[in-house]
């Protein structure tokens, strides 16, 4: 029985990708444990194998070829459902392609997500970053075995020790978020090197022990070790890598098997020490106390690699669960539960349908470098800032271009975006889409490094008059009780644009403060009297005013060094009362 229990759950674990069929697993196991009684009675009889039988045992089989996993990045595109692996640059899963690849179809990729957690048996993650992460580490490697067994054993082993060690593994893999982070970045680049420098093989062997150290000292290190911990009830900091070889292989269970084909002493010891030479007559390393078969090396560093990718998803599995169901709106980097903050701002690019190409978040100046900027990239990319700035309080100004070594295309700072927040804060919560004047703060400071200050000033006046008339003229000829409402809501929007707008300013500006009164009083109206058509907001005065304005100081492009464009067919539709959820599982990250 133990051995059956052993073959069902490989065979669950060779399909972390797609949603786990058990009933297929179990027709498989019933027909090999009835083929010796078959074989037996045909022996005995004469007579041929029932064909009944051999088309079951047939079918079987055709479906364990199929369990054979063709290469990661084809898992990925089969896992999330999309034409072109979610890869990046430098051969890394980035989740937040996949969010990018369903930016305003959450539905579409909840249908896929949700079956895939429920296989890996982590169904409470419903933060869809998080999920989409712990499916896409698990997919993406090479093992996606020993992954799975990874996530599930450190999932286990955390609700089975005592909170006390609990805690102290949380607290500790908090604390080397930093490090794996940066330990994350230096075996892509090594990652790179091995799969670009393909006419000069030392430099690619070179790159391999590099990222095999890292990897084996940071990531491997930490969480095999904790896995252990979790194990024998007993915390303590991760020792030197031979004492962690030596307590590892003790252990029953995937460690213990992994740990003497993974962790190569030698190699580490030179490499660390700066001794390792390469010979390139019989592809081996030359460590301190012996040579090593390249061959090896790529061995151990596979193996490693997917015990982390699945340990980095079981973790991702246990952070979630101090996730509060009361999340607000507005994200925070002190929330519970959250994937790290730089994970979360490249996210909401991806969100935004902002294909995000590389980043650099650990410097007073964020700098993001996207494929494409054209004017209906605008309100997504200041929304991707705004949110951005929440997650990144250390930052003081943000700038956004489309290739590296160029200037910005997008600059705004901190303040800027700090005082956007309250328009944000507010439309976010009662429309479905956001009104360019949302971000007219940020859109303010931005063409301000670009434009002469008066020139920036009556621009962002414009828009705030285009909104308001927009308001209006996109409303139907009769107006409902609801449509006054949005109407209502989308001018309120406009008024707390201004007002944060003016008050980041601090010195008066004479146009913003005119278009503010005139909103006010065009929204008084509404309000007040009740007005059935549209025809009839002609006849105020305010409403006037600002169509004087509208074309005394128009129009205006979105963003001066933004070049125009059409937009794709329905994004452009005006804003629409946003209905409250009754739940906000899945709408954040």
């Amino acid at each position: 029985m133990k051995e059956r229990e052993l073959i069902f759950g490989l065979l669950f674990a060779l399909k972390p990708f797609e949603p786990f069929d058990p009933g297929q697993a179990e027709e498989l196991l019933e027909s090999l444990d009835a083929l010796p009684g078959h074989m037996h009675t045909s022996i005995k009889s004469g007579d041929s194998v029932n064909s009944d039988y051999k088309d079951a045992l047939s079918a079987a089989a055709e479906w364990w070829l199929s369990c054979k996993s063709p290469h990661p990045r084809h898992c990925l595109q089969q896992a999330f459902g999309m034409d072109v692996a979610p890869v990046g640059a430098k051969g890394q899963f980035q989740a937040e392609l996949v969010l990018q690849h369903y930016a305003y179809r959450n539905s579409d990729l909840l249908q896929l997500l949700i079956p895939h957690l429920i296989s890996l048996d982590i169904p409470h993650l419903t933060d869809v970053l998080a999920g989409v992460y712990a499916v896409g580490k698990i997919v993406e490697c090479d093992d996606p075995i020993v992954a799975y067994i990874a996530a599930k054993t450190l999932v286990i082993r955390y609700f089975a020790a005592d909170p006390t060690i609990a805690n102290q593994f949380r607290r500790h893999m908090k604390s080397v978020e930093p490090a794996m982070q940066r330990a994350r970045l230096a075996t892509a680049r090594a990652y790179e090197i091995m799969h670009t420098q393909t006419n000069d093989p030392e430099a690619r062997a070179l790159a391999l022990a590099d990222r095999y150290k890292r990897t084996i000292e940071g990531p491997f290190r930490q969480y095999s070790w904790a896995s252990y911990c979790l194990s024998t009830g007993q915390w303590s900091r991760p020792p030197m890598l031979q004492n962690l070889k030596e307590r590892l292989a003790s252990e029953d269970g995937l460690l213990g098997a992994l740990v003497t084909t993974v962790v190569l002493t030698n190699m580490r010891n030179s490499e660390t020490h700066e001794t390792l030479a390469w010979d390139g007559f019989t592809d081996q390393f030359v460590t301190e106390t012996g040579r090593v078969d390249e061959t090896q090396v790529a061995e151990a560093l596979r193996l490693a690699t997917s015990f982390v990718h699945g340990s980095e998803a079981g973790f991702t599995a246990i952070r979630a669960l101090d996730i509060k169901s009361n999340t607000g709106t507005l994200p925070s980097d002190e929330d519970d539960g959250r994937m790290p903050a730089q994970d979360r701002v490249r996210a909401f690019f991806g969100t935004n349908k902002i294909t995000l190409l590389d980043a650099q978040l650990n410097t007073p100046n964020a700098y993001f470098y996207v494929r494409r900027l054209v004017n209906y990239d605008i309100n997504p990319c200041f929304q991707a800032l705004v949110l951005a700035r929440r997650l990144l309080p250390r930052t003081e100004k943000f700038e956004v271009s489309t290739s590296k070594g160029r200037d910005p295309f997008i600059s705004v700072e901190a303040s800027a975006l700090d005082a956007t927040m309250l328009s944000w804060n507010f439309a976010v919560s009662h429309l479905d889409k956001m009104p360019l004047s949302t971000f007219l703060t940020a859109n303010l400071d931005a063409r301000r490094k670009v434009e002469p200050k008066s020139t920036a000033l009556r621009s962002a006046a414009w828009i705030a008059v285009d909104d308001a008339v927009d308001t209006i003229d996109g409303s139907p000829e009769v107006w409902s009780e609801e449509m006054r409402h949005l109407i209502n809501t989308r001018l309120q929007v406009v008024e707390i644009a201004i007002a944060a707008t003016t008050q980041w300013l601090v010195e008066p500006n004479s146009r913003l403060e005119s278009v503010q009164t005139s909103v006010a009083e065009l929204r008084n109206w509404v309000a007040n009297d009740a007005p059935a058509r549209a025809l009839l907001a002609e006849e105020q005065l305010p409403m006037r005013r600002l169509r004087t304005q509208w074309n005394q100081w128009g129009p205006v492009p979105r963003h001066p060094l933004v070049k125009e464009d059409f937009p794709p067919s329905n994004t452009e539709l005006p804003p629409a009362l946003r209905p409250t959820p009754s739940s906000m599982h899945y709408r954040t990250l």
